[in-house]
């Protein structure tokens, strides 16, 4: 919709707020005559295009003070293009002391669609400092006479009056909220020349926002208004010849895109809430869809918005095209890789190039020098939930990050075998395989199906390729798991490297997830590999070899996916 302005400034209004100086803020210094009005509603229709809706506006006053006679002239100046069709509609501005029924419906009836109340703030002691003392009564009342004659109501507010503050603001518009106002403007206080509050800041009894604190007071009111359905139409005052001079405006927040800025803060905002992790060391990017005529609402003044939230994430924001109405935003992060740091080299490269995160165990002293970071002695997952040892709180955040639940488990009393096995258990399912002595006792606490066994390195000796079929190389942990119904092939014992060692465990050398079943060497070097293929196939999951050498004991790679939260994640529109 088009507006044609029409400006009476300060008419009718019986009123001086001290912030009020209407001839600076809207340019005009006169009453219109009948005969202008018709001149500039018809220079303005010449280059409207054609089709387009039109309303008439009338501004800057306060037109239902104004003495009748005048009002009726001024309407019958324009209905006769409402009755023709150029026009759609009339709106006007209006103080709440001076609506009544019968001057509603008379608006209503020469082409009224909306009237916008000035109401600025609800609170008391804003109100009186600024002389505008109107209560909530008469607010109300306004806005049913309003509502009553058919007219659609507009409110209009204003932030960083003297006296105010953002959580004085934020009542005030949820106070009017409840009148089911259908638009709202929001304007920043300035100090213009020839107002109360221009004495008042030259004597400093009064001090500004700061342009970026409105710009973030204006972000958060007109969410409140929009979450609640109603349309913020204007944030800011209308840049004019005026408005940009200094003569004019002495101090305060004005900017000719404080609108856009406001508006850009508010997606901005809206991009933090939506998105809720700050801190995800796997994050990879932000990728943020919605219609090309929208990308500056990320971008905000001078991209300064969106390289905000590319150092408050810690990572790159791309904007793609989304031809669809609604946008959207994914977080995409990469999986994760617990590892052993002193994995070989080779092999962790080749997780970095699969995309992996990688996250390294501590080195624990306790533990035998060959096993001091194997992750299986110290990290235990069920599902969705991870039992850690003490120690290693960095890796648990990084997973609760993602979505995992994580359970602080016992402090390791020895690294001497079986104390140092207590975390060391495999998870299959909704089943635990896992030592017949003393386990962690989060891990014992969980409710599965438990399968005790006489092998305490149970997590190191077991691939576990899918929720039916595993792979070791204990005869003991193979029986077990056949007797429950499932599905196990043993291998020969050995030939996996542990330096330290004669020898280390075949699940040590693997990790797996949904997708593919990683080695930690070359399979060929085990003298079972085409068996061992075979199996995983039937499975219906790939096989990764990490390193062209011999198959290497890390200690387990503990996969974690965190491809949820490469969903798609609903902003609201603005």
């Amino acid at each position: 919709m088009k507006i044609i302005p029409i400006f009476i400034p300060h008419a009718g209004c019986p009123y001086k707020c001290v912030y009020c100086n209407q001839h600076k803020i809207s340019g005009a210094v006169s009453m219109p005559a009948v005969a202008e009005i018709h001149s500039i509603i018809r220079r303005n229709l010449e280059t409207i295009a054609k089709g387009e809706e039109v309303e008439v506006a009338f501004f800057g006053g306060t037109f239902t003070f104004l003495p009748e006679e005048l009002q009726e002239k001024y309407l019958r100046a324009v209905y006769p293009y409402v009755k023709k069709g150029v026009i759609a509609s009339i709106r006007m501005s209006t103080h709440p002391e001076a609506v009544t029924l019968e001057s509603m419906e008379r608006f209503k009836k020469k082409g009224g669609r909306l009237v916008e109340l000035g109401i600025q703030s609800l609170d008391t002691d804003v109100l009186k400092r600024i002389k505008r003392e109107v209560s909530f009564k008469v607010v109300k009342y306004a806005a049913d006479r309003i509502k009553k004659a058919g007219l659609n109501l507009g409110i209009q507010v204003m932030l960083g009056l003297p006296g105010d503050t953002i959580e004085k603001s934020i009542k005030t518009a949820k106070k009017l909220i409840k009148l089911k106002p259908e638009t709202a403007r929001i304007y920043p206080t300035l100090i213009i020349k020839g107002t109360e509050l221009a004495e008042r800041y030259k004597k400093e009894k009064y001090r500004p926002l700061s342009i970026d604190k409105a710009i973030e007071q204006a972000a958060v009111i007109s969410d409140i208004f929009e979450n609640a359905g109603v349309k913020v139409i204007r944030i800011g005052l209308h840049p004019s010849r005026d408005l940009d001079s200094p003569r004019t405006v002495l101090a305060g927040p004005y900017h000719p895109a404080f609108g856009e800025m406001a508006r850009a803060r508010q997606m901005r905002n809206r991009i933090i809430k939506a998105i809720r992790t700050r801190y995800a060391r796997n994050r990879s990017h932000i990728e943020i869809h919605m219609p090309k005529k929208m990308f500056n609402l990320i971008s905000g003044h001078k991209g300064r918005d969106r390289k905000f939230l590319e150092q408050y994430f810690g990572a790159p924001i791309l904007i793609k095209e989304n031809k669809g109405r609604q946008e959207k935003i994914m977080d995409i992060r990469r999986d994760i890789a617990v590892i052993d740091p002193r994995m070989p080299k080779q092999a962790k490269e080749k997780l970095k190039k699969l995309n992996y995160f990688i996250a390294e165990a501590p080195l624990r002293k306790k533990f035998h020098k060959p096993v001091q970071g194997h992750a299986d002695m110290m990290i235990f997952r069920y599902k969705d939930t991870v039992v850690y040892e003490p120690g290693l709180e960095r890796i648990a955040e990084l997973l609760r990050h993602n979505g995992y639940r994580c359970i602080k488990g016992e402090c390791l009393e020895s690294g001497r075998y079986p104390k140092d096995i207590i975390y060391n258990a495999c998870a299959i399912g909704g089943c635990i395989i896992h030592y017949k002595g003393k386990i962690e006792k989060n891990i014992k606490g969980i409710k599965a199906k438990h399968m005790p066994v006489n092998q305490g390195y149970a997590k190191c000796s077991i691939v576990p390729v899918d929720n039916k079929r595993i792979i070791t190389s204990d005869k003991g942990i193979k029986e077990t798991w056949e007797k429950k119904g499932g599905i196990a092939l043993l291998v020969r014992p050995g030939y996996v490297r542990l330096p330290g060692y004669d020898a280390g465990f075949i699940g040590g050398a693997t990790g797996e997830n949904n997708r593919v079943v990683i080695f930690v060497g070359r399979l060929d070097a085990h003298p079972d590999s085409q068996t061992i293929k075979d199996f995983i196939k039937k499975s219906g999951k790939g096989i990764i070899e990490l390193y062209n050498g011999p198959l290497y004991d890390v200690g387990t790679i503990f996969l974690f996916e965190c491809s949820r939260f490469n969903l798609e994640q609903k902003v609201l529109s603005i």
